[in-house]
C-alpha cells in the first residue's frame, strides 16, 4: 500500500512541477523518476507508520496543486481547504500550507486570496493551540528527550545533514547515533541566519526560485521546533526531501533543454547508482534481523539497536548470537533489567537443553 501511495505522490510531484515550470518539458519527469528511485524513501516505504508521512505529502502537494490551478474556482478552493484538512490529521507539518502558499505567490509575483490565507491561517491557528497541548503533556511523561534548545540547535546542522542525505543517499542507517554538538548547532544556527537573509537579498534583485528554497527550509522547521525522541530519522524527511528533489529538478531541467549529451548521461548514471543503491537498501528491509544487524553497524554505541538486534537473534532462537549480542547491550547500559532478564532466559535454555517448542513458549511469556 505504501509503495502505491509514493506512485501517487511522485504523479502529484509531476503535476505540480507542470504548473511550476509548464515551458520545462523535462522538469516533471526528471522530479517524478530521481523521487521514485531515491533509496532515502525506502524506511518511510517499508514501515506501517511512514505510510502518514506518505499521506501528508500526498495531501499537501494535493492542496498545493489546488491553489497553483490557473482557473481558481469555488471547487478549487474546496478541494484546497479538504486537502488541507487531511494533511492536518496526518501530521502538524501540514501547520506550514498556508506560508508554502504566500512563499508561493512570491515565487509567481502574484496576490494571496486574503480571504482564503485568512482561513487557512486561522484553521492552522486552532490547530496549532490543541497540538501545543498535547506536546507539553508529552513531553512531561518522555523522559528521553533533550532540552528544547538543544534540540533546537541540534537541528540546525542536522538539516544539512538531511540535505545531504537526500542528494547523496549513502550510509543511510535505521536508527542514527548522533550526539549533542551544541556550539556545532550555534554554528550552524548562524549560517543558516546568513543564508535566510541572502534569500530575501536575492528576492529584492529578481531572483524569484529563491523563495522555493525557503519552503524547503518551512517544511523541515516543525522537526526543528517540536522536540522528538530521536534527532534524526529517514522516515520523517519525506516531505522536505520530496521538494529537495523538485527544486534540484528545477535547476537541472534547463540543463536538458540545452540537448548537450553528457548531460545525460552523467544524469543517466546518478540515476543507475540511485537504482543500484536502492536495490542493496531494500534488501536491509527483509527482516529484522536484517534491519537491526544493519543498524548496529552503523550504530555500535548505542543500545536500542543493538538490543533489538539481540531480539531478533533470539527470536530465531539463535541463542549464542543473541548472548553476544545482549552482552554488548549490557556493556553499553550496565543496569538495563531487560538485557538482565533476557541474558537469564537464554542461560536457562542452554543449561536445561529446552526443545524450540519450550524456548518459543518462554520468548512469548516474556
Amino acid at each position: 500500500m505504501n509503495l502505491i501511495l509514493h506512485w501517487l505522490t511522485g504523479l502529484m510531484l509531476i503535476r505540480l512541477a507542470i504548473l511550476l515550470k509548464p515551458r520545462q518539458s523535462y522538469l516533471p519527469a526528471l522530479g517524478a523518476i530521481f523521487f521514485w528511485t531515491n533509496p532515502i524513501f525506502l524506511e518511510t516505504i517499508n514501515l506501517i507508520v511512514g505510510r502518514t508521512e506518505i499521506l501528508l505529502t500526498l495531501f499537501y502537494m494535493m492542496a498545493l496543486y489546488f491553489h497553483l490551478k490557473p482557473t481558481r474556482s469555488w471547487r478549487s478552493a474546496l478541494g484546497f481547504f479538504i486537502c488541507y484538512l487531511l494533511a492536518l490529521f496526518c501530521k502538524e507539518t501540514a501547520i506550514t500550507l498556508p506560508i508554502a502558499v504566500l512563499l508561493l505567490s512570491l515565487y509567481r509575483r502574484e496576490l494571496v486570496p486574503r480571504g482564503k490565507f485568512l482561513l487557512a491561517i486561522s484553521i492552522g491557528l486552532v490547530y496549532f493551540i490543541f497540538r501545543i497541548n498535547w506536546t507539553i503533556i508529552l513531553t512531561k511523561s518522555e523522559g528521553e528527550l533533550l532540552p528544547w534548545l538543544n534540540y533546537f540547535l541540534a537541528q540546525n546542522w542536522i538539516i544539512w545533514l538531511a540535505s545531504l542525505k537526500t542528494i547523496f543517499p549513502l550510509q543511510l542507517n535505521f536508527d542514527y547515533q548522533l550526539g549533542n554538538y551544541f556550539f556545532l548547532g550555534i554554528f550552524f544556527l548562524l549560517i543558516n541566519l546568513v543564508l535566510l537573509f541572502l534569500v530575501l537579498y536575492s528576492y529584492k534583485r529578481g531572483y524569484a526560485k529563491s523563495w522555493l528554497g525557503l519552503i524547503y527550509l518551512l517544511l523541515y522547521l516543525p522537526l526543528m521546533l517540536i522536540p522528538l525522541a530521536d534527532l534524526f530519522r529517514e522516515s520523517r524527511l519525506y516531505l522536505s526531501s520530496a521538494w529537495l528533489i523538485l527544486i534540484l529538478s528545477l535547476l537541472l531541467a534547463p540543463l536538458l533543454d540545452s540537448g548537450r549529451k553528457i548531460i545525460w548521461v552523467k544524469l543517466s548514471l546518478i540515476l543507475l547508482c540511485f537504482i543500484l543503491l536502492g536495490h542493496f537498501r531494500a534488501k536491509v528491509y527483509e527482516s529484522a534481523e536484517t534491519l537491526w544487524r544493519d543498524a548496529v553497524k552503523k550504530s555500535p554505541n548505542k543500545f536500542r539497536p543493538v538490543f533489538n538486534y539481540a531480539n531478533a537473534l533470539r527470536r530465531k532462537l539463535e541463542l549464542d548470537k543473541a548472548q553476544r549480542a545482549y552482552l554488548w547491550a549490557k556493556q553499553i547500559e550496565p543496569e538495563n533489567l531487560e538485557v538482565e532478564r533476557n541474558l537469564y532466559l537464554i542461560e536457562q535454555a542452554q543449561k536445561f537443553s529446552l526443545s524450540p517448542e519450550t524456548i518459543k513458549q518462554l520468548i512469548k511469556e516474556n
